[in-house]
């Protein structure tokens, strides 16, 4: 019987993670990317030390969510350079630097260094602001 669920849930995890890398780069954005990055650069605001010293006291709950949030855009960052990537440059490392901030962002919110975590928060969205410049179709 364990051995069955097991199975299960290993099939389950594949079965998701096939069905995001089969995903088009605005699908993943508008369900992955763009909730999680909702929660990052909310927790960035509330655990940066510049906004006082409120912001140490962040509940470990809200830290979980940041680690959840990190983790999911670290998947989506994987993504950004497989079959679907635009070609160039530009583009390569637009998606390293997204790769590298979502796991700065995961580092630090393991570490609950909110330093840290508001830096990464910044950075991604420098990051993010700079490239839908270039790629987003703008409505």
């Amino acid at each position: 019987m364990r051995i069955a669920s097991a199975a299960l849930i290993l099939g389950l995890s594949l079965g998701g993670a096939a069905l995001a890398a089969a995903m088009t780069v605005k699908d993943e954005m508008k369900t992955v990317v763009d909730p999680a990055t909702n929660t990052i650069f909310a927790v960035g605001g509330e655990v940066d030390p510049a906004n006082g010293p409120d912001a140490a006291k962040v509940p470990a709950a809200r830290w979980a969510e940041a680690l959840a949030a990190a983790q999911k855009l670290k998947g989506a960052a994987a993504h950004l350079t497989g079959p679907q990537k635009q070609p160039g440059e530009e583009w390569t490392k637009s998606a390293a630097d997204f790769a590298k901030l979502a796991a700065d962002a995961e580092t630090a919110a393991a570490k609950k260094d909110g330093a840290g975590f508001s830096s990464a928060a910044n950075g991604l969205g420098d990051t993010c602001t700079a490239c839908h410049s270039k790629y987003k179709t703008q409505s």
